[in-house]
């Protein structure tokens, strides 16, 4: 089902006047309650840290879709039963979305029991999004991804002893939504004219992953006959293969060895600079594979 077929399948073959009035409840009420949490834990001296986190993550969540919505500068959905009047913004991520799974992330992560109907609500209203015809599913999925990234961070970064490793969860969500607006076609092509623009976007992009995620691990690596590999470089390394790899079979994107190659050399120097973060000790292998 392909991103408008599924837009219409919320706005048109869903309609129904009860649900006009849920969802716009959802949208507007619901959405409006998650920042009314965080101010009322805020304003908890117990919590405050807690109310702290979930604004922040909300804010700047907004901030980054703001900043992506005009990189990307996608129009709204047309031919589509008008609920309400959309917001005069691109159209891609999705605000309320990237809003409602920071919350739902920063606050569920903090207060475990939460989690789920948190996610939940979250989830309705990204749906509710949909219903009302101002967005398309894959913008509910960028500022899904976003939002839930985001919120993690949040939730690392407001712990007594704040862990920046959480950072990893934004970065990695950066390389899924740029990923998914390169399929798109929606990067901003007066950038990507610079010289080198797209190999230095691969270089930054994968390398950052790969320096968030080897604090993460603390140094871990693995053993292939003679061979010591970091897992933080085994991962993301997998993916970027992969990805190039289904580029080939993509009409909108061909496969380029030297992007990879960009890839791999990021990976490489924000690993060594991870490293001298790490404590002096050198990690010790925690898998052994024999090399056939």
């Amino acid at each position: 089902m392909t991103d408008l077929q599924l837009l219409q399948f919320f706005n048109q073959t869903l309609a129904n006047p009860f649900l006009d009035m849920v969802m716009i409840g959802l949208s507007t009420v619901g959405l409006a309650l998650l920042p009314a949490i965080g101010l009322a834990l805020l304003f908890n001296r117990r919590n405050r840290r807690s109310g702290q986190a979930i604004l922040g993550a909300m804010v700047i969540s907004l901030i980054v879709t703001l900043v992506f919505q005009y990189l990307a500068l996608r129009p709204r959905p047309e031919e589509i039963r008008m609920v309400i009047n959309p917001p005069n913004f691109p159209s891609f991520p999705s605000g309320h979305a990237a809003a409602a799974f920071s919350f739902a992330l920063a606050a569920g992560l903090t207060y475990r029991r939460w989690l789920g109907p948190a996610l939940l609500l979250a989830t309705l209203i990204g749906i509710s999004r949909l219903y009302l015809g101002v967005h398309y599913p894959s913008d509910v999925f960028a500022g899904m991804v976003l939002g839930a990234a985001i919120g993690a961070a949040a939730f690392g970064l407001a712990k007594p002893r704040p862990e920046g490793r959480w950072l990893l969860w934004p970065q990695a969500a950066i390389v899924v939504v740029v990923t998914q607006m390169a399929y798109m076609e929606l990067l901003p092509l007066a950038v990507l004219r610079w010289p080198l623009a797209d190999k230095v976007l691969h270089f930054v992009l994968f390398g950052a992953v790969v320096f968030w995620l080897n604090l993460w691990l603390n140094g871990r690596t693995v053993k292939w006959g003679w061979l010591i590999i970091p897992v933080a470089i085994l991962l993301p390394l997998s993916l970027a293969l992969l990805e190039e790899g289904l580029q080939h079979f993509s009409p909108l994107r061909t496969a380029d060895p030297f992007d990879l190659a960009s890839d791999v050399a990021g990976m490489l120097f924000f690993w060594g600079i991870s490293l001298k973060v790490l404590p002096a000790k050198k990690p010790q292998p925690t898998a052994n594979f024999t090399a056939n």
